[in-house]
């Protein structure tokens, strides 16, 4: 073979090779850039099991002894017996806020049982306060270490920048990007598709962090250019910081104006029959500004089921059983909060149409079982008078078991200021109440 042939080939080569150098470093750089300062921790401690693996494996008895003579070996005339080799697992590690899952491959005599047997071992090797080790697959191992325990961590929503303060813009999301809620005591993400959900009910006693998540949910549904949000909230707890760019809002108190409302949203769903008949689908599911996904928000429903004037709780009734049961295959999303999910308050016919399920704190094991039936069965209840603000047993999507979530921490003055970017950028449909002059106010 020609000697300049070689030369290029091996110039290729050294190419390729310093190509995929810098590819790796940048790939680690924008890592550890886009990184908040939590996952920082866990990236180095991630650098020191990879390390130190080595030297730890067959302290834990999780390497294996290969006495095979390699190639150079074989070839050697030497006729000592050749030492035995240590293999370890190979790893690969991933960093999160809470801490580093290490994946491995499983090897002859070290599989699931070896390593749950050093489960304590590696817990205090790597430095972290829980291990938690699982088998997906054959052949592999994963171990899951926790330096911070995901229901105790304040996680700020992905909505914020560092400093608290918005990193969104409107439009910037659609129906179908999932929405972030918050993490299960493992750290795995729980979130919502509002385009492929269904509707939902929310319960939580005063100060049980029931805010947070709806706050979640309404910063999301408003910044998506192809969902209108309605809002009703007597308490305006809810409602006041979307008020000025919510497609619908009401704080009455008195269920007639609610009504009218939920008149008007079943109107909507009669003007998507025939969509939903040429879609031949179960339920409408494509969603654009011109036909965009209805997310329906009642706070304090039970202002309004159990209202003193009986004709206009059965008409209010009336309208929310008939969304309830029909609206999620025109495109109407509901979701009720309430802080007693009882049967005075939503009728059975209304929860059972109510398919996602979030209960903060509640005060009785009976509201808990008014969102969970099966709930005496579970290890788990929200009944729980310690639980923490902002923790919830939550089945959403295509959660069949109910988890333990933590949600993301979103204040309300941070959905204000989101709303005041959208007026800014001229979304703004209505005046606050009465005129009211925020300047002035402040």
């Amino acid at each position: 073979m020609p000697t300049n042939a070689l030369s290029t080939g091996s110039l290729l080569i050294v190419c390729l090779c310093v190509l995929g150098v810098l590819a790796w470093a940048g790939f680690c750089f924008v890592r550890w850039y886009r990184a908040d300062g939590e996952t920082h921790i866990s990236l180095r401690q991630a650098r020191r099991i990879r390390w130190g693996w080595k030297r730890l494996a067959p302290m834990l008895d999780l390497a294996v002894k290969d006495a095979t003579p390699t190639a150079i070996q074989q070839l050697s005339s030497q006729e000592t017996p050749a030492k035995p080799r240590v293999l370890a697992p190979r790893l690969n590690t991933r960093a999160d806020p809470f801490g580093v899952t290490v994946t491995a491959d499983a090897l002859p005599q070290v599989g699931l049982s070896a390593w749950q047997d050093a489960s304590e071992g590696l817990r205090d090797a790597w430095g972290m306060r829980r291990i938690r080790i699982s088998q997906p697959q054959p052949g592999l191992i994963v171990a899951r270490g926790f330096r911070r325990e995901p229901l105790e961590a304040v996680i700020h929503s992905p909505l914020l920048g560092p400093d608290g303060s918005p990193a969104c813009r409107p439009g910037q999301f659609v129906s179908t990007d999932d929405v972030l809620l918050g993490w299960d005591e493992d750290g795995t993400p729980i979130v919502l598709n509002l385009a492929l959900s269904a509707h939902a009910l929310v319960a939580g006693a005063t100060r049980s962090g029931k805010s947070i998540t709806v706050n979640t949910l309404l910063a999301y549904a408003s910044l998506m250019r192809d969902v209108r949000l309605i809002v009703i909230d007597p308490n305006l707890g809810a409602v006041a910081p979307w008020w000025r760019t919510a497609y619908k809002v009401s704080d009455s108190i008195h269920p007639d104006e609610p009504t009218e409302i939920l008149r008007w949203v079943r109107e909507e769903m009669q003007r998507r029959e025939r969509l939903f008949w040429s879609g031949r689908t179960d339920r409408i599911t494509n969603f654009s500004p011109d036909m965009p996904l209805l997310v329906l928000a009642i706070d304090e429903v039970a202002n309004y089921t159990r209202h003193p004037d009986r004709k206009a709780r059965e008409r209010f009734e009336a309208e929310l059983l008939a969304i309830a049961s029909q609206g999620a295959k025109f495109g109407v999303r509901l979701w009720l909060l309430t802080q007693k999910p009882s049967a005075d308050v939503l009728t059975t016919a209304v929860r059972t149409n109510l398919s996602a399920r979030i209960c903060h704190r509640v005060d009785t094991t009976e509201d808990f079982l008014h969102l969970f039936p099966d709930g005496r069965e579970l290890d788990i209840t929200a009944a729980d008078r310690e639980m923490p603000p902002g923790v919830s047993i939550a089945s959403v999507g295509d959660m069949r078991t109910p988890v333990r979530l933590r949600s993301v921490y979103l204040p309300t003055e941070a959905c204000w200021q989101i709303n005041d970017l959208m007026c800014a950028d001229g979304l703004q449909i209505r005046e606050l109440p009465n005129h009211i002059d925020l300047g002035k106010a402040a």
